[in-house]
């Protein structure tokens, strides 16, 4: 069976019965891992890496168990893809109550030196956030205004990875 399939199942396993925040409170949260996934592979530089860790981007930070998920990535998927997903977890996960513009901060501190793959990875993910987000009649306005100049601040850290995907980003915010 193909290492990005096995990625796929292994991500709808981790995220089964979550749904996506904001207000598509109904709808799958798998329907953000697919697209974010699904546009990785399209990159022209994509690998089977990135392909797998766009897959498995948000296991460890949204699994029950982060330590048991990081070693059933290494073990069904080497170390260069939970390397990568590693570099897509914020660290802060680890400080819940930490304030807000401090874990964002240590957030972007981390990203500003993940690979090119990582990043790319981000950049795809923060721009299907955004566009739901802003899709979303039900998205609450406030979360809105704290949200996009967050993710100005983190498009600065991105910069020079992809500059369509820049754009893209740039322009949605």
């Amino acid at each position: 069976m193909s290492q990005l399939i096995r990625a796929a199942q292994f991500a709808a396993y981790v995220h089964h019965g979550q749904t996506r925040k904001y207000g598509h409170s109904d709808r799958p949260y798998m329907t953000h891992v697919i697209r974010v996934a699904g546009k990785t592979m399209t990159v022209p530089y994509c690998t089977s890496t990135m392909g797998c860790a766009a897959w498995l981007h948000d296991t460890v930070e949204d699994g029950k168990d982060p330590d048991e998920i990081k070693s059933l990535i290494l073990i069904f998927f080497g170390e260069d893809v939970l390397d990568m997903v590693l570099e897509l977890t914020n660290p802060s996960k680890d400080f819940p109550n930490m304030p807000r513009a401090n874990r964002k901060e240590m957030d972007r501190n981390h990203i500003a030196f993940i690979s090119k793959g990582a990043k790319t990875i981000k950049l795809i993910d923060r721009i299907d956030n955004v566009r739901e987000m802003l899709d979303d009649p039900e998205t609450p306005e406030s979360f809105v205004k704290l949200y996009v100049p967050e993710s100005r601040l983190l498009l600065d850290v991105l910069r020079g990875t992809n500059a369509e995907l820049e754009d893209e980003l740039e322009s949605l915010l």
